[in-house]
């Protein structure tokens, strides 16, 4: 059982954040709680509106294939949600370790998209069992 604390005291691993748009109170909760315990990790997550869907694609693909793997945050909107499910088929086909993380109790379908990647409870320890496997 790891603590968030007890994390490999290494560089701070770089872990992308893909997530519905919709789940950005989500993604919020997710980064604000994580920043309290400390530098094991840093987040990023796909580039700001205003950029042509290209763009966009190619700027989410070099910040996936920049990072040390991928944490998933599935809801309810993640099936419908093309930019969610591109994120993490690119994530996929970067080789990148990927974990999915439930945010809602009541919903808890596993978006083909993740192959074989597993889909766990939000909990800190899952959180810091994945960064310490990067």
């Amino acid at each position: 059982m790891t603590e968030v604390g007890e994390l490999t005291a290494m560089a701070p691993k770089t872990v992308f954040l893909a997530f519905v748009e919709q789940d950005e109170l989500f993604r919020d909760l997710f980064t604000t709680q994580w920043a309290r315990a400390g530098d094991q990790a840093r987040f990023l997550d796909s580039p700001g509106d205003g950029t042509c869907l290209g763009e966009w694609k190619k700027d989410v693909r070099e910040r996936i294939r920049a990072c040390d793997g991928v944490i998933a945050l599935v809801g309810g909107s993640t099936p419908d949600s093309v930019e969610a499910l591109w994120q993490i088929r690119c994530a996929v086909d970067a080789g990148k370790p990927l974990l999915g993380l439930w945010v809602e109790a009541g919903h808890r379908a596993k978006p083909m998209e993740m192959g074989p990647a597993r889909c766990e409870t939000w909990t800190w320890e899952n959180i810091g069992d994945f960064i310490d496997r990067l």
